[in-house]
């Protein structure tokens, strides 16, 4: 059984959505206990979407009413769930306003076979190689439209994928409209993609249990014989 890692790193420094969020910043605070010197790391600007995370659009809107995604999620439905890879080479996709984008025609050349409803999908195309880049964010690739429409009328469980920003932010294709009414989680953005040979594998993204949180950062790993 092969191990990948496929949450991004978190660090000082790293880089970030928007002026609006705080900056991840690792610290420490000393103190003595009987009679002894500690120190204990603070995780100082740590905010739901920092590094990689778990959204659930029907939760976030909602999630100080509804108990937040570790009350609408049980554990067991994030714990070696079957996943299906759909490889595309970050090299070959198109440039619309000065981004890549992943296209129906990527999606659907990726498709070994036939997806089941419910499954949980991972999109991955090399980008998270970029993951310590300052221009992460605003050179990330996105989904066309209908790409994203075309995996949403899958019923995935969840939906992942390896860039920080899937609207196309210059003119917005209004891609995430189904997609949010879906009922799909949202998981992104993920690293170590390209390492995963096999269409088929086992994932396991556990969020941080936060109370009433409609989005949390996770640990992710996925597994393949």
């Amino acid at each position: 059984m092969k191990v990948i890692d496929i949450s991004g790193p978190i660090y000082t420094g790293m880089w970030s959505y928007a002026d609006y969020y705080p900056d991840f910043k690792l610290s420490s605070v000393e103190f003595e206990f009987g009679g002894e010197k500690y120190s204990v790391d603070v995780f100082e600007g740590m905010h739901a979407q920092t590094g990689t995370y778990i959204e659930s659009p029907e939760v976030f809107s909602t999630s100080v009413k509804s108990g937040g995604l570790n009350a609408a999620v049980s554990i067991e439905k994030l714990f070696m769930i079957d996943a299906y890879v759909l490889r595309i080479s970050h090299d070959n996709l198109g440039i619309k306003d000065g981004r890549p984008y992943v296209s129906l025609a990527d999606i659907k050349g990726a498709e070994i076979e036939q997806i089941p409803e419910g499954a949980s999908i991972l999109v991955g195309t090399g980008y998270g190689k970029n993951w310590d880049k300052k221009d992460y964010v605003d050179k990330a690739w996105f989904f066309k439209k209908d790409a994203l429409d075309y995996l949403t009328d899958k019923k995935p469980f969840l939906l992942g994928g390896d860039s920080p920003s899937w609207e196309n932010g210059v003119n917005p294709e209004g891609a995430f409209d189904r997609f949010y009414k879906s009922g799909s989680l949202l998981f992104s953005p993920c690293v170590n993609l390209e390492k995963i040979t096999k269409y088929r594998v086992k994932l396991t993204a556990l969020p941080l249990n936060i109370l009433k949180a409609g989005v949390c950062p996770v640990r992710a790993i996925v597994t393949q014989e």
